[in-house]
């Protein structure tokens, strides 16, 4: 292995980078109060049954929540001759569908590709006057039980993360990792660089999403990662392909140490979803880390603001089983100004593997699982939040 001196380059990059101050946009939307919680806030008025609210949140894992907020903030009119009808989210500024509050229910719709290219002509791309330098506490920890003279063996850290919002769609992300607690493995507790890595979303025309990642990820691998998944947000099937190659990385006190990359990723799954309760069956195989082969089953579970899944995974290297849980992190908001921001992340994701030191179907973290992601802004989810509100 290598000794890597680029970390500390990344690290200086998101330090040093020059970004202007957050600015109100032209246009009635980006008051002060709307600002307090979104970003990259617009209006498109060319519609004829009604004007569209296109907006960022980062504070909040459910996005039902920032959809009611900016439901209630701007109102149906905003002081303009069309009434708001349809609001968009956006994911690090590429919108993600059109939601619309009915009398009955939540309505969805996909978003065209001439539809896109439509805002994005019209509303430019400006990240320094659009976006908040926008910084959050994330806890991160791994523990195994069952060792007799010790019940619980854990590794405990804080990271303190930032975005750099690059052009559309493609953010930097950095930060720096205060440990606590190691239990695991003897690599020293010193502060050192969160993973910092490129990440590129995209959304193409109809229900197709992609994500490209580049850089030193979570769990300890550096490379490359491409995901791509077809959802459609009001239907039940959809599907997904990942890839990777990385490499092993890890910290010692005279620096990064790195090898080769050798580590190929290759998975695809189908998931179909019950609408009674917010239930997702998911299947996906292929060739995992440590050129393991095998298959996994989950079976996750949605509720308003935590999701909770159990697993099973079979592979060449044996099979075991686990849970995973995903839960929002209060309060929110610790301090914020007119142009910065401090927070907790909007989630703590964990899970536990029952098998330890087998190599038993394991993968890396990126920033986020497209999956993972895209399935909070189902309509089946969001709608019913939105009839427990009538």
């Amino acid at each position: 292995m290598k000794q890597n001196k680029l970390f500390p380059l990344l690290l200086l990059l998101g330090l040093v980078a020059p970004v202007r101050p957050a600015q109100a946009q032209s246009t009635p939307a980006a008051r002060p109060s709307l600002r307090q919680n979104f970003e990259n806030i617009s209006i498109d008025t060319t519609g004829r049954e009604g004007g569209t609210v296109y907006y960022e949140q980062r504070l909040y894992r459910n996005p039902f929540v920032g959809l009611a907020q900016m439901r209630h903030s701007v109102g149906h009119s905003l002081g303009q001759s069309s009434p708001i009808r349809e609001y968009v989210p956006l994911i690090q500024g590429v919108p993600v569908g059109a939601y619309r509050f009915d009398t009955a229910a939540l309505a969805y719709r996909s978003l065209s590709r001439e539809e896109r290219k439509g805002y994005y002509f019209h509303h430019p791309y400006r990240p320094w006057r659009q976006y908040k330098w926008d910084f959050w506490l994330q806890p991160q920890f791994a523990a195994y039980f069952g060792n007799h003279n010790q019940p619980i063996e854990s590794n405990t850290a804080v990271l303190l993360q930032s975005q750099l919002y690059l052009t559309r769609g493609l953010v930097l992300n950095w930060g720096v990792l205060f440990p606590i607690t190691n239990e695991l493995d003897n690599r020293p507790n010193i502060v050192r660089p969160a993973p910092v890595f490129l990440n590129q979303f995209l959304a193409l025309e109809g229900d197709h999403y992609l994500s490209a990642s580049a850089g030193f990820f979570h769990d300890d691998q550096y490379g490359l990662n491409l995901q791509y998944r077809h959802m459609p947000l009001s239907g039940a099937w959809s599907f997904g392909l990942e890839t990777g190659l990385t490499g092993e990385y890890y910290f010692t006190k005279r620096g990064a140490i790195y090898g080769h990359l050798d580590n190929l990723l290759l998975l695809a799954d189908v998931a179909y979803r019950l609408p009674h309760p917010d239930l997702t069956l998911k299947l996906s195989g292929g060739q995992y880390l440590a050129d393991d082969v095998g298959a996994r089953v989950d079976i996750i579970r949605q509720f308003t603001n935590v999701e909770v899944g159990l697993y099973t995974t079979k592979s060449r290297n044996g099979a075991t089983l686990g849970f995973n849980l995903a839960v929002p992190i209060p309060p929110g908001k610790l301090w914020q100004g007119n142009h910065a921001r401090l927070r907790t992340g909007e989630e703590f994701r964990w899970e536990y593997t029952y098998t330890r030191g087998y190599n038993i179907g394991e993968r890396y973290r990126t920033g986020y699982q497209l999956d993972q992601r895209l399935r909070q802004y189902h309509r089946n989810y969001l709608n019913r939040q939105y009839q427990m509100l009538k």
